[in-house]
């Protein structure tokens, strides 16, 4: 009876039902804003960066702590000539709108997977679990004005405009992510793979025409041309190499045994310090790095005819952005969203995977936020940090997620 009465208010058409939830969202957002603007970390360093973009300044020299893409600084030059006030607010309004809509995203991509109908009731129980799930790192996100969410928000609009067929609109979103953000560079392989041949020359387009913008933009203003060339030198060549200098910025933070890097990397890193096997630890990452690369290729192989599979290939693919990337700290795992949300709804929907998907996030929920929080404590989240538990909390996700890849059935759409 309880359950006819929520069922009936939920899909009632009152004011209450319509407009409630957003409500609520806007009341939470005006109660956290003092919050987010209490240390402006990203509205310092970003603008910084674009305002060294129009002067047509090295990003070396002019904004040493920014390590982001240049195409990235040159988005941002807007932001410069703006008041300190108004630069947060319109950062917190872009972020409170990007992740919003990356949840909504995910949804659509996951009644792709779990097509049927969703009593409201499931819909309240998907959104809810999804977001006590993943609120921790979308609020880590918050507290550094990172910019992650801006970009995980244009990998899934432009994700879910390749499966719309509008191969143009996806193609420049995943391109312009790329150009400033990198990691999304594992979706070009991917659309090859899915045969989505259009989308993947538009993609390639794109990250050429944007990632060469800050240059093409100095050369108007008759200066030399140089922000894509030292960027790929100084930064992306030795992140991936490993063979950044000692001592520097980038080598305590992505090769060095660096807390806060919640990455394979970083991963490797604390395994292998004050070992006999200190000396080979680039070379077991790159192996590490390498054989998940394969898992995952083998993997999306394997799916590349599914029309429904697009929210397990691309929960895979978040998964091993978070990896492979050089530095990754908390706040980058805001990619959970859709992972979590795929596995949740499959919990939901499919009785056989159902045992398997809770077991899944009850795991990775223990080990990546349960035991890193306020609530444990400083000790105890240092303790796992140090312990890798965050990068297993990701690595965990990709055993269910290959298994619903690889079994013959596809998720049913109906308990």
């Amino acid at each position: 009876m309880w359950r006819d009465a929520i069922e009936g208010w939920l899909a009632g058409d009152s004011a209450l039902r319509r407009y409630g939830p957003w409500a609520v969202l806007v009341v939470a957002a005006a109660a956290y804003f003092r919050r987010f603007a209490k240390d402006p970390v990203g509205m310092v360093v970003y603008p910084q960066a674009g305002d060294c973009v129009l002067q047509s300044a090295p990003l070396g020299e002019c904004s040493k702590m920014f390590s982001y893409p240049p195409s990235f600084a040159f988005l941002m030059a807007p932001f410069a000539a703006m008041p300190m006030g108004l630069r947060i607010a319109v950062w917190y309004a872009i972020s409170v709108a990007a992740t919003v809509g990356c949840y909504m995203i995910s949804e659509k991509l996951v009644f792709k997977l779990l097509p049927g109908r969703w009593s409201e009731i499931e819909l309240a129980v998907l959104r809810t679990i999804t977001v006590v799930l993943s609120i921790k790192f979308v609020l880590a996100v918050f507290e550094y004005q990172a910019y992650d969410t801006l970009a995980y928000f244009f990998v899934l609009a432009g994700l879910w405009a390749v499966v719309e067929n509008r191969a143009l609109l996806g193609g420049v979103a995943l391109g312009f992510v790329t150009a400033i953000k990198a990691t999304p560079l594992v979706f070009l392989p991917y659309l090859v793979v899915k045969r989505r041949f259009v989308a993947a020359a538009v993609f390639a387009i794109a990250l050429v025409v944007f990632s060469c913008a800050p240059d093409i933009y100095s050369a108007l203003h008759g200066a030399q041309p140089h922000y894509l060339n030292i960027w790929l030198g100084q930064i992306a060549a030795p992140a991936l190499s490993g063979k950044a200098d000692v001592g520097t910025m980038f080598w305590d933070a992505w090769m060095g045994v660096n807390l806060l890097n919640q990455s394979m990397r970083g991963m490797v890193a604390r395994l292998v310090v004050d070992t006999s096997y200190a000396r080979y630890g680039e070379t077991i990452y790159h192996v590490a790095s390498l054989a998940l690369i394969a898992v995952v290729g083998l993997l999306l192989l394997r799916s590349a005819r599914r029309e429904r599979f697009p929210a397990v290939d691309a929960s895979i693919l978040l998964v091993s952005m978070l990896m492979l990337s050089p530095m990754t700290s908390r706040y980058h795992y805001i990619l959970f969203i859709l992972p979590y949300m795929t596995i949740t709804g499959i919990a939901m929907r499919d009785r056989a995977l159902r045992p398997a998907a809770i077991v899944t996030l009850i795991v990775s929920f223990v080990l990546g936020t349960a035991t890193s929080n306020d609530l444990a404590g400083h000790v105890l989240t240092e303790w796992s940090y140090a312990h890798n538990f965050l990068v297993i909390s990701a690595l965990a996700l990709l055993p269910f997620l290959g298994f619903v890849i690889l079994r013959k059935a596809e998720p049913q759409s109906a308990i």
